[in-house]
């Protein structure tokens, strides 16, 4: 936990304010109903908020980067953090509810 509040402060520091408390609150928007929708626990809620600001932050050091540049390699670079979002995901909340995650963003989608 200690890691976590580490590298979220050396991380969101890095940021402008205005950009920050955007990405904040999308990770707050998508932590919550993650939390709703799968009944998770506060401990396992806050986890999930600092991997989706975690997320959110490279996502805009990678797009940053590439800006004007070479899209499909950051398409490749985002599409690679994805999975890995997937992954740190699912060992915190389990398999069986990144599956219920996952409907539950289709029938939203529909």
């Amino acid at each position: 936990m200690n890691k976590s509040l580490i590298i979220f402060f050396t991380l969101t520091f890095s940021l402008s304010v205005f950009s920050q408390e955007k990405l904040q609150e999308k990770a707050k928007k998508i932590s919550d109903e993650m939390t709703t929708v799968l009944s998770l626990d506060e401990e396992t809620s806050e986890k999930i908020y600092y991997i989706q600001l975690t997320r959110f932050i490279d996502a805009q050091k990678i797009r940053k980067l590439h800006k004007g540049g070479d899209k499909d390699q950051m398409r490749a670079e985002l599409k690679k953090m994805q999975g890995k979002l997937w992954h740190k995901l699912k060992n915190e909340v389990g398999r069986d509810n990144m599956k219920a995650w996952n409907t539950h963003k289709k029938n939203k989608k529909s």
